[in-house]
């Protein structure tokens, strides 16, 4: 379908004791998408989290605890699936048994790593005393006796002399760091003295002894530290290895008890009663009602209140009208109603936008076109047939969303890059099958042709296939590219057509779409005739009565422009420049697919061609340089390849095609629902 799936917005009413039967249901069948109430709603106020809620969280948070002391992550579990069931029962158990192991281990892991810091802060400290042989207690202690260590810029001894007769100065080797002990007496004109001298003072050191032995005793206690580290972390290793997946199971499971048990946080509730708003896919409101129903013995009752409508008033039929701000109207969630393999295409959809309910969803667009110009710009069997074996590779290796869209698009444009490279181009790696003979070149004199093809490396004539080449076929090619151009914005016209009727209604899809369908055909009329009249006439590809299609084109895309003008103003005038302007963007589909033969026969010529001559005698040493060459170019044009078409084929649909029906902005359909990597319900059966 390309519209999404149709809404019912329903009320879910019941008693408090049937609640948490009614929230079972709901993430069994995970077929609601919840409307959080209103806290001001008159009359009544929020639920309240389940009984359970709050033993789950504080176990939880206990568990999340342990898991960051661990250091643990899902990387390297290949644990089975665990049965919830089981995980409950063992959950007390299992936290307070890593939890006893644990502290010890952390505990004892801590203490080191506190005591490394000190000791680093120890070691900066010594390392400037180790210059003067002083034990580091006889820098402190003294009742009459100041002492003064750090760095000068000169020897300060003569004027620390003069300023105190008794005093005495040492210093390193180098003279830049000096301890100088004076009577407390002359404290004021020693410091004088050494502040002449450039000193910038360093507190003494905690400790006794030698600043060596002081510093060998650190390194000591540093090796002994770090093997205690080393200890920590191989028992947090065999920690991880023994109870790794088991925490991330619990982990799981107990987030789920708390999302469970916190949802009534989202509904109404009055002293008894529970009351839940909500939207429901239409197909799947039967099944709903009656599997809550059935578990609850009809106690809670489910009503549709509405079915969404997908038309809108249009903002021209109300501007007559003064708007009161009455709050914004809840808006039915979009719920993409594509097949298994279009799904892998919503997220570059949702890359841009996620549709509004009453629109086209375009990923049926993008699954079937994206492909399409993506084998049409490689259009090369070898690089298709790459592409597509590496698109299926990472379908079958790749878990995540993002990749698997990208290994999608690689697989579905391979196949069309082998269709085109075999039917439209029949070339592999940038090279022809067939011989192909130019500059008048004869069959007689090179039997194999006489450019670079793989007739004319196998020495053996291969049939000739494909229409065009890309290199001499330019103006065709590019003249195919504007037709595409035209098929698709018609295509993008016509679902905006579409969009705007069920929207607005058929007027208003006729003034601002069909007219612009009605500019576009008239478009491709002028274009026609202009290129018969001043490029070259081309009647002989069966275009009738080309005389009269300048007439046909002013007869369209006159009314046109005066149909858009009423139904979008101004700037609809403004716009009709750049509609030839996305027409013209289609050449790229040529433009990307002529680079990338020319960079392949730049390659291929500079190997088969220039490092060796494959039409005589190869030497062994430069053919194995010549396909040296051969793949490390061959493998810069599959890389550029993957960008350059995977980008413009995405810049086609978004900037070209999506203006012209597209708007996004709508709310993702997200259910109630419970999401398992580690543990099921089920697992035990």
């Amino acid at each position: 379908m390309l519209m999404p799936e149709k809404m019912n917005r329903v009320l879910i009413v019941g008693s408090k004791e049937n609640m948490k039967k009614t929230i079972d249901v709901l993430y069994q069948t995970e077929a609601i998408h919840l409307v959080d109430f209103p806290a001001e709603e008159q009359g009544f106020t929020l639920g309240q989290p389940l009984t359970e809620a709050s033993e789950a969280s504080q176990k939880l948070l206990k568990l999340r605890a342990l898991e960051k002391d661990m250091e643990l992550t899902e990387d390297g579990c290949d644990m089975k699936v665990v049965d919830a069931c089981k995980l409950r029962s063992e959950c007390d158990q299992n936290i307070k048994e890593l939890d006893s192991k644990l502290s010890v281990v952390v505990e004892k892991r801590v203490q080191a790593q506190t005591r490394l810091s000190d000791i680093q802060n120890d070691r900066k400290a010594l390392e400037p005393f180790l210059a003067i042989d002083i034990p580091i207690d006889l820098y402190k202690g003294y009742n009459t006796l100041g002492v003064s260590s750090g760095y000068v810029k000169s020897d300060p001894s003569a004027q620390v002399r003069q300023a105190s007769a008794d005093a005495e100065v040492f210093a390193s080797k180098d003279g830049k760091f000096i301890a100088a002990f004076y009577p407390k007496k002359d404290a004021a004109e020693v410091v004088k003295a050494l502040m002449q001298n450039g000193f910038v003072e360093v507190p003494a050191p905690n400790g006794t002894g030698l600043p060596a032995a002081r510093m060998k005793q650190l390194d000591d206690e540093t090796v002994s530290l770090e093997k205690t580290m080393e200890e920590t972390s191989k028992t947090l290793e065999e920690l991880r290895k023994d109870y790794g997946c088991a925490v991330n199971a619990t982990d799981e499971q107990l987030a789920i008890e708390v999302q469970v048990a916190e949802t009534p946080l989202r509904f109404g509730a009055t002293q008894h009663a529970f009351i839940i708003d909500g939207w429901v896919p239409e197909s799947d409101y039967e099944a709903l009602r009656s599997k809550i129903e059935t578990e609850t013995a009809g106690k809670v009752n489910i009503e549709v209140l509405e079915t969404a409508t997908r038309h809108e008033s249009h903002e021209h039929d109300t501007q007559h009208i003064e708007l009161v701000d009455y709050g914004q109207k809840d808006v039915a969630p979009t719920k993409q109603a594509n097949g298994k393999t279009v799904r892998k295409f919503e997220y570059l959809t949702e890359m841009l936008s996620t549709p509004k309910y009453n629109e086209i969803d375009p990923t049926v667009i993008l699954a079937l076109t994206f492909p399409l110009f993506f084998g049409l710009m490689i259009g090369d069997m070898g690089y298709g047939i790459a592409f597509a074996s590496l698109g299926a590779l990472g379908l079958s290796k790749c878990k995540s969303p993002e990749w698997r869209t990208i290994a999608t698009m690689l697989f579905f444009g391979g196949l069309w890059a082998t269709f085109f490279g075999f039917v439209l181009f029949g070339e592999a790696l940038g090279m022809h099958f067939g011989p192909v003979w130019e500059g008048g070149a004869t069959a007689a004199a090179y039997p194999y042709g006489n450019e670079l093809t793989w007739s004319y490396i196998f020495h053996y004539n291969l049939p000739h296939i494909g229409i065009f080449s890309k290199l001499v076929d330019v103006k065709m090619l590019l003249f195919i590219s504007m037709m595409i151009g035209f098929v698709h914005l018609a295509l993008g016209f016509g679902l905006g057509f579409y969009n705007k009727s069920v929207r607005f209604g058929l007027k208003h899809a006729v003034m601002e779409k069909f007219s612009w369908i009605m500019i576009l055909v008239g478009g491709w009329f002028m274009l026609i005739w202009l290129i018969d009249v001043l490029i070259q006439p081309i009647a002989w590809m069966g275009f009738p009565l080309l005389q009269y299609y300048i007439y046909i084109a002013l007869a369209l895309i006159l009314p046109g422009t005066i149909m858009a003008y009423l139904g979008e103003g101004g700037g609809a005038i403004l716009e009709l420049p750049g509609l030839m302007s996305n027409v013209l963007s289609y050449t790229r589909l040529t433009a990307i697919a002529m680079s990338k033969a020319g960079l392949a026969l730049a390659f291929n010529t500079l190997a088969f061609s220039i490092i060796i001559d494959v039409s005589g005698t190869v030497d062994p040493v430069m053919a194995i340089i010549a396909m040296v060459v051969f793949v490390v170019g061959q493998l810069m044009v599959f890389i550029l390849g993957i960008i350059s078409a995977g980008l413009h084929a995405v810049r086609l649909h978004y900037v070209e095609l999506f203006q012209k029906f597209y708007e996004g902005g709508g709310s993702k359909f997200d259910p109630l629902r419970i999401v398992r990597k580690w543990t099921s319900e089920k697992a035990g059966e």
